[in-house]
């Protein structure tokens, strides 16, 4: 007996896939274009998940009025972000008085190991290497990094008035009741706390180790391995990378560099496979491969910031599409469950 109704489900089901589809490509246009205002909006949103922890705790247990705790978090954020610019512009600059003898070096060794391999029978043409060398832009690039720290601190200006406005309209707002706001800002402070724990553990952890032996940038390749480590899976190999220009400078191609490399490796796999899966628990409840792909995916809406907000954002939009009976599917499939 033929059914009426199968063609009839099989028609919404499909409607249903294809005007989704439609939707997300909308969507993420949206996102693409209104980044500049979305992106510091979304940042401000998270930090203020930890500050309102703070506010919370110093109104609550220290007994600070409402206006102190407030001004105390923001002036917090302040000294942090200033703090940070300074350390990086100095650091930099203390690199570049030694630029120098840091491209010397460079050279040096570059000489060494082509003499090397000439005397092995590989010929090479020592003098184009050279050369190459000599007019590598690396320094350049150092000498004008200065100038890309306006739009950063235009965007934290941004960040900031967002969440000033957040604090402050924080008194006159109820409580939240909505189950999913409630389980979407629980898991995204939970993440980001233990985050922060963690990568400031690894940030100091890679600083003592640098300095003992007395690394050029220790600090601020310290700096960059606690920011780095907020991206998952990719962001702790940048932040063992990221030093080993400077260590082939300073060393050279030799014991030193290999053993500094194996311990800020041994640190980084510590602290991201044992340490962090064991406060994190199920973490934000996605399957190895989502985070991977979300990594991509909010790397190509919104750059660097996308990569740094992956996990959350897109925990979030898992917590929302289980709320719907339609996109629960989704939802499971994000989490590496197979739906029924």
């Amino acid at each position: 007996m033929f059914n009426k109704e199968k063609p009839l489900y099989y028609y919404q089901k499909t409607s249903t896939i294809c005007l989704t589809i439609i939707a997300a490509g909308i969507v993420t246009a949206m996102l693409v274009y209104t980044k500049a205002v979305l992106i510091p909006l979304v940042i401000s949103i998270f930090l203020y998940t930890i500050l309102i922890q703070m506010t919370n705790l110093l109104r609550h247990k220290l007994s600070f009025p409402k206006w102190l705790a407030v001004s105390f978090s923001i002036l917090v954020f302040l000294a942090l972000f200033a703090a940070i610019i300074l350390f990086t512009v100095n650091s930099i600059g203390d690199f570049l008085k030694g630029a120098e003898v840091y491209k010397e070096n460079l050279l040096g060794t570059a000489q060494d190991i082509l003499t090397r391999l000439q005397h092995h029978g590989i010929e090479i043409d020592q003098t184009s290497v050279i050369t190459a060398l000599r007019d590598l832009p690396l320094f350049n690039w150092l000498k004008n990094f200065g100038g890309k720290l306006f739009s950063v601190v235009s965007n934290a200006t941004l960040i900031l008035l967002f969440m000033i406005f957040f604090l402050l309209g924080s008194k006159k707002t109820p409580p939240i009741t909505n189950e999913t706001i409630k389980e979407m800002l629980s898991n995204v402070s939970v993440y980001l706390s233990v985050k922060l724990i963690t990568s400031l553990s690894t940030g100091i952890i890679i600083a003592i180790i640098l300095l003992a032996f007395k690394v050029k940038l220790a600090l601020l390749f310290a700096l960059f391995a606690f920011l780095l480590n907020f991206i998952p899976s990719v962001g702790s190999i940048i932040g063992v990378l990221l030093p080993v220009p400077v260590l082939f400078l300073q060393f050279g191609f030799g014991g030193h560099l290999f053993l500094i490399v194996g311990l800020l490796t041994a640190t980084e796999f510590i602290i991201g496979n044992l340490v962090e899966p064991r406060f994190l628990g199920d973490g934000m409840d996605l399957h190895p491969a989502v985070v991977i792909a979300s990594l991509i995916f909010w790397s190509l809406v919104w750059g660097v910031p996308g990569a740094f907000l992956s996990v959350p954002i897109t925990a979030s939009v898992k917590i929302i599409l289980g709320k719907i009976k339609h996109t629960r599917p989704v939802a499971e499939l994000l989490a590496g469950r197979l739906p029924h």
